[in-house]
């Protein structure tokens, strides 16, 4: 039985802004940073968020404060900020390309997506970043199970997509940033049964090497009205394959592990993207980005300033999805 968040696109939203304001009771930086983030990327939550927020942001400020070291330095950085002042994310069409500007995204901790990477996946490590500390559950959206396994949605910390989340599937079971066959499956199949009742409900997932940040296994969601910029760029570098059958995607994917080729996925709709890519290791990005990830694949482009928004140009843009090419 699917859980009722999951059948109705209102019960859903609902579920989501509610869970945001109920983070406001509590004095953690992690949780404040997450709800502010998320507030800055939809204009009617900023709006009925925003007293709060800076109702909490002084109640803070005025406690010691206590969290991961991730959290505190970037709480530490936003001291200096008024609220009043902060912009919330834009969007802008630039050619074949999504421009977002998303200021707070550029506090995000780099973790795994600066690491040195080899092959298809590297063992699960209990000291390192992953899911299932316990200062994290303060920022679950929903806890439970679908299709027989346990699952943990997470708000997104710093979100580039509307209702992102993370999910995590078989937390308990520390399976590294690894596609398995088992896990395609699940991700196929809740991809499909939740877009049923929530248009534009997709996951998303970056390989090892193509700048998975966490290697704890997770898949992306989000709910998206418009397609992928990559959906209209026939021109698009990249070798990106559409499938329609879950064997054939996994065939597909398989000769990747093989080869060792990093990857990204989109799940939507009774179909996979499958967008090929170099390894994060083997190029350098542009100092405006922090790397290319799935969205960034899709030809979306994440900036952190307004000068980088507002002068960034498409060629600028093609160059650095090129490096992505594999040649």
């Amino acid at each position: 039985m699917i859980n009722a968040i999951f059948t109705d696109k209102s019960k859903f939203n609902q579920a989501f802004s509610q869970g945001l304001d109920a983070m406001l009771d509590e004095n953690k930086p992690g949780v404040f940073i997450l709800v502010l983030a998320n507030a800055l990327a939809d204009e009617q939550l900023w709006r009925q968020l925003k007293p709060k927020l800076i109702k909490k942001f002084e109640q803070l400020k005025s406690l010691k404060i206590s969290g991961s070291e991730d959290d505190i330095a970037v709480f530490n950085q936003l001291k200096n900020l008024d609220l009043n002042t902060l912009d919330l994310v834009k969007f802008k069409q630039l050619g074949d390309f999504e421009l977002q500007y998303n200021p707070l995204r550029a506090l995000r901790p780099q973790r795994m997506a600066n690491a040195k990477t080899q092959g298809m996946s590297a063992d699960f490590d209990q000291n390192g970043f992953h899911f299932n500390h316990d200062f994290l559950q303060k920022e679950l959206f929903f806890q439970g199970q679908l299709f027989a396994k346990n699952i943990s949605l997470f708000y997104n910390k710093f979100p580039f997509a509307k209702q992102h989340g993370l999910v995590v599937v078989e937390p308990e079971q520390q399976h590294p940033q690894l596609l398995t066959p088992e896990l395609h499956r699940f991700a196929w199949m809740m991809a499909n049964a939740v877009g049923l009742n929530i248009k534009g409900f997709t996951l998303a997932y970056n390989s090892y090497g193509a700048y998975a940040s966490v290697n704890h296994f997770h898949l992306h969601c989000f709910v998206r009205g418009t397609p992928l910029p990559i959906e209209q760029n026939e021109k698009c570098p990249l070798v990106n394959h559409w499938f329609g059958s879950i064997g054939d995607a996994w065939e597909f994917i398989e000769s990747l592990h093989h080869d060792s080729q990093p990857y990204h996925l989109i799940y939507r709709d009774q179909a996979i993207l499958c967008i090929v890519r170099k390894r994060q290791d083997d190029y350098i990005h542009a100092n405006w980005t922090s790397g290319y990830a799935w969205y960034e694949a899709c030809g979306g482009v994440n900036t952190a300033t307004l000068d980088d928004y507002d002068h960034l140009s498409e060629d600028t843009l093609k160059a650095e999805l090129l490096k992505l090419k594999i040649t």
